[in-house]
């Protein structure tokens, strides 16, 4: 008789990371057809969930509505829990949410326009990922897309959306992160109101198709 342990790790072509609240449960449900809990609170997804993004070339040829599928231009996203510092370490259970990124061919990283502090929020997230494991999360190619974009004009569709304010300018953000990335990936979106999504995953199943090519 054996005794073996398994590991369950969830094979995407995107993860999704950032800190709590930084948007990626609406970001997933923009782009696919996923349904995760959206609230306006932290911790709201406490597991992994899964979305398929399909272009949308892919219904527009002879008008059928029969898509592609994620094994051709399509992406498979997964949105990973919030992670906090202590991450690598497993606070809050970190080591069970960065396992999954390792599987992923790209990081999504999505930071808060909102946050009080988005450049330190930013920072702490690659400390995390740098220290979990061997440091290979590390070398894993990065994009960098500033969410809830639509603070920067004070729109607020909903009542517990009012008063909510960016601490930076979006230029002063910017500069900012421009200083701190190792990369010029940078965009920028509102995922709820679904502003710049578009863009970004068109780019982002290029650049993905790019790092397969490589591998």
């Amino acid at each position: 008789k054996k005794r073996l342990k398994l590991t369950l790790k969830i094979v995407a072509d995107v993860a999704l990371v950032g800190v709590p609240n930084a948007g990626k449960s609406t970001f997933l449900a923009a782009v696919t057809r996923a349904k995760p809990k959206i609230a306006n609170y932290p911790f709201t997804t406490v597991i992994p969930n899964l979305g398929v993004w399909i272009p949308p070339m892919a219904f527009e040829n002879g008008g059928s509505s029969k898509p592609e599928g994620a094994g051709s231009s399509g992406l498979v996203l997964c949105d990973v829990p919030g992670l906090i510092a202590g991450a690598a370490q497993g606070v809050g259970l970190g080591h069970a949410f960065l396992r999954h990124v390792e599987r992923c061919h790209v990081i999504l990283h999505l930071v808060d326009a909102t946050s009080n502090d988005p450049i330190a929020d930013f920072e702490m997230i690659n400390r995390e990922i740098q220290k979990y494991g061997s440091g290979q999360l590390a070398k894993m190619p990065q994009v960098v897309v500033v969410n809830k974009v639509d603070a920067f004009a004070g729109s607020a569709s909903e009542e517990w959306e009012k008063g909510l304010k960016t601490k930076l300018s979006r230029e002063e953000l910017e500069s900012k992160l421009k200083e701190t990335m190792s990369h010029t990936r940078l965009m920028w979106m509102s995922a709820k109101e679904k502003e710049g999504v578009d863009d970004l995953m068109t780019r982002m199943a290029g650049f993905v198709r790019k790092v397969k090519e490589a591998a």
